[in-house]
C-alpha cells in the first residue's frame, strides 16, 4: 500500500497533535503545583514534584518555582521553597542568591521562617557573591 503525499502530511500532523495533547496532559507538574500552592498555601506538593522528577536540575527547577512565587509576592511560600532548596543543595550559587535576596529584601520574614541557626548553617557568602546582580539568570548560578 502506497500513501499519497496528503495522507503522509495528515499522519504527521496527527502525530504532532497527539504529542502536544499528551505533553499538555502530563504538563509541567511543578508549575501546576506552584499554582495550587498559591491557593492552598502549602508548598509540600511542589517540593514532592521537584524531588520526584529524577531528570530535573533541582536547583534550576527550584529557582523557577521560587521566582514565580517571589515575583507574585507570595513571599512566605517562596521562603519555604528557599529553605527546601538550601536543605538539598546549599552550595548551588542560585540557592545562595535566594538566601541573600531573602535576607536583604525580607529580613524579618527570612529570620522568622528560616531561623538564625539555619541561616548560619546554610549561608556561604563566597558562593552568594557569584550571583550578585544577575538574579539567577547567568550560567554561573546553576
Amino acid at each position: 500500500m502506497e500513501l499519497d503525499r496528503t495522507t503522509i502530511i495528515a499522519i504527521i500532523c496527527a502525530i504532532a497533535v497527539l504529542v502536544l495533547i499528551v505533553s499538555n496532559l502530563k504538563g509541567n507538574s511543578v508549575s501546576k503545583e506552584v499554582k495550587r500552592a498559591r491557593t492552598t498555601k502549602d508548598v509540600k506538593p511542589v517540593i514532592e514534584a521537584i524531588d520526584n522528577d529524577k531528570t530535573a536540575d533541582v536547583a534550576t527547577v527550584f529557582n523557577s518555582a521560587i521566582k514565580s512565587l517571589w515575583d507574585g509576592y507570595d513571599r512566605e511560600l517562596a521562603m519555604d521553597l528557599i529553605k527546601a532548596l538550601l536543605e538539598r543543595n546549599d552550595k548551588a550559587p542560585i540557592s545562595q542568591q535566594w538566601l541573600q535576596s531573602a535576607l536583604t529584601v525580607e529580613p524579618e520574614l527570612a529570620r522568622k521562617q528560616l531561623g538564625e541557626e539555619f541561616i548560619k548553617a546554610h549561608f556561604h557568602e563566597e558562593i552568594a557573591q557569584q550571583c550578585v546582580g544577575c538574579g539567577g539568570s547567568c550560567k554561573s548560578c546553576k
